[in-house]
């Protein structure tokens, strides 16, 4: 009696970030061809996860949904189907992105992950902002020392004042403002200028 061997696997669409679920057995692996496995999101059905053959091994490449790189681990054949759980991670943030084993432990693990992943989604996206916030600044106070910031008045002594959705600078002579929004149309406008004029 041939042993049909079945395994649950689970991952995290990196354009959609649907989780997917889907059940196999050794027979999904033993074609030539690599096995590819897409999203099944209605709007999206891109590929997420490709395992190919490589003598006693499968090699899985993963489209990361956290760092959106592409991580390949090569897996012994034994080790996948004898093994009750796999779990594969980001090598950059130790995020589990790719799992195999019972459905009822594949979906526990991957329902925990998703919400690491959207609280790395949230860090990562703070930090995002943070950089545009740090590189405008760097941008005004570049022109500042040029002396190419200055008030309609005349007068250089401009403060720089910062909150989350923008930067303002206020004229310390008059107190006339110009408010710069917080985000990377403002860096874009601000590396293709030679002077801010507060008027």
């Amino acid at each position: 009696m041939i042993k049909e061997f079945k395994k649950t696997l689970a991952y995290i669409c990196p354009f959609c970030s649907i989780i997917n679920y889907k059940d196999v057995s050794l027979f999904d692996f033993s074609d030539s061809k690599p096995a590819v496995f897409a999203c099944k999101g209605v709007s999206c059905r891109d590929d997420c996860i490709t395992v190919a053959q490589k003598k006693d091994k499968y090699s899985i490449t993963v489209t990361c949904p956290v760092c959106d790189g592409y991580h390949t681990f090569n897996i012994s054949k034994i080790h996948f189907w004898q093994s009750p759980f796999l779990a594969l991670h980001c090598p950059e943030t130790g995020i589990g992105i790719f799992f195999a084993g019972d459905k009822a432990r594949v979906q526990h693990e991957i329902e925990q992950q998703e919400e690491l992943f959207a609280q790395f989604q949230d860090e990562y996206t703070i930090g995002d902002e943070l950089n545009t916030i740090f590189e405008i600044v760097e941008r005004i106070n570049t022109l500042a020392n040029e002396g190419n910031v200055t008030c309609s008045c005349g007068s250089k002594m401009i403060s720089i004042e910062i909150d989350n959705e923008k930067i303002t600078l206020r004229c310390r002579t008059c107190d006339k403002t110009k408010e710069i929004p917080a985000n990377a149309d403002s860096l874009d406008m601000l590396l293709n200028t030679s002077a801010i004029v507060l008027d």
